[in-house]
């Protein structure tokens, strides 16, 4: 019985121990937890656009006398990448419910129509439209591969909205296959004004285009050049 009393303060300073470690080690983890959450998820650096001066606009172009037929776009979604002078922009086309436009697309990527081609015209408020309009290997918008296209794809509610590809209009409204826009900021065509034919969608490189909106446009104008000149190099397509 002598030794009991040792023995049960050995106890008692045993388990206070114990607990103050455990209190150490609880605290311990709310801090690294609190700043855990504090710091939040790490995000991958944004990369900067950044371009380069675009080539001369070539002298000639491809030219056809018809339009291809719809089955080229063969009824399915294609891919397209345009490799610019200020990066690359990633569309997906839909061939099945704007077919005889996405088929003019794919055959005019592959005959190289495009290579080399400016982006000549960027529209901004107080302009009715908003898009960054590509596809005119002349650097005049005055090139045509020879033929026109009838509207496809019309929005219901004719609004284009942010990353929409759409093909663009000619005088007297007239369909055009050459030039095509990627929509910058959402816009809705005024009743009794031109409607477009929509393409597609941008998939990736939208940050291209609002790079080049964020220049403005040219001597401050809401429709002209873009004052951040960019060019298409080339266009690569494949199928789904």
């Amino acid at each position: 019985m002598a030794d009991a009393q040792p023995a049960r303060r050995r106890t008692v300073r045993l388990l206070v121990g114990t607990a103050l470690l455990c209190l150490a080690v609880g605290a311990s983890v709310i801090v690294l937890t609190h700043q855990q959450r504090q710091a939040g998820p790490t995000q991958a650096p944004t990369v900067a656009v950044t371009c380069v001066s675009p080539p001369t606009p070539r002298a000639t172009f491809p030219r056809f006398t018809t339009a291809p037929p719809a089955s080229v776009a063969a009824g399915s979604d294609w891919r397209a990448a345009l490799h610019t002078t200020c990066g690359d922009v990633t569309l997906r086309l839909d061939g099945q419910r704007a077919p005889r436009s996405v088929a003019s697309f794919i055959a005019l990527a592959r005959a190289g129509y495009w290579t080399d081609s400016v982006c000549h015209r960027l529209t901004t408020p107080p302009a009715p439209t908003a898009f960054l309009q590509c596809g005119d290997p002349s650097g005049r918008s005055t090139a045509e591969p020879g033929y026109d296209l009838p509207l496809e794809n019309v929005p219901a509610d004719q609004t284009y909205r942010v990353g929409d590809v759409g093909m663009a209009r000619g005088d007297g409204f007239l369909g055009t296959a050459g030039e095509f826009f990627v929509v910058h900021h959402d816009f809705t065509v005024a009743p009794g004004s031109p409607v477009y034919s929509l393409i597609g969608h941008v998939d990736s490189g939208l940050d291209v285009v609002q790079h080049i909106v964020s220049g403005g446009g040219e001597d401050f104008r809401s429709d002209g050049p873009p004052f951040l000149s960019v060019s298409v190099l080339s266009v690569d397509v494949h199928r789904l």
